[in-house]
């Protein structure tokens, strides 16, 4: 994992737990197993995947009239991204390539 002391902006170890977690569940995984099984808050975990990741992943789940999801949510990683981790594109490289990391 990196080393995020002198990093601004998302925070790359949590960025790192979020996604390799998702990369166990490829059907998808619960938002609270997700915050769970990542050793993360739900509230840090939805922030991260709603403002952070969002490009990297899908949901399912019921939505109000304001199109926020509520209740039971549903993520997994887009195929797209899966496969390109599982070529071997380091996290870090797809993070930056998307502008959510950015370097000093």
């Amino acid at each position: 994992m990196g080393d995020n002391n002198n990093q601004r902006g998302p925070n790359l170890d949590k960025l790192e737990k979020l996604i390799d977690t998702l990369r166990k569940y490829p059907d998808g995984i619960w938002l609270r197993k997700l915050s769970r099984e990542s050793s993360l808050p739900v509230s840090t975990v939805h922030y991260y995947i709603e403002e952070k990741i969002d490009s990297f992943v899908e949901s399912k789940g019921a939505k109000d009239g304001d199109g926020r999801y509520f209740g039971i949510r549903l993520i997994k990683l887009k195929d797209g991204i899966k496969n390109q981790l599982d070529s071997g594109k380091p996290v870090e490289y797809l993070l930056k390539a998307r502008n959510i990391l950015t370097e000093d």
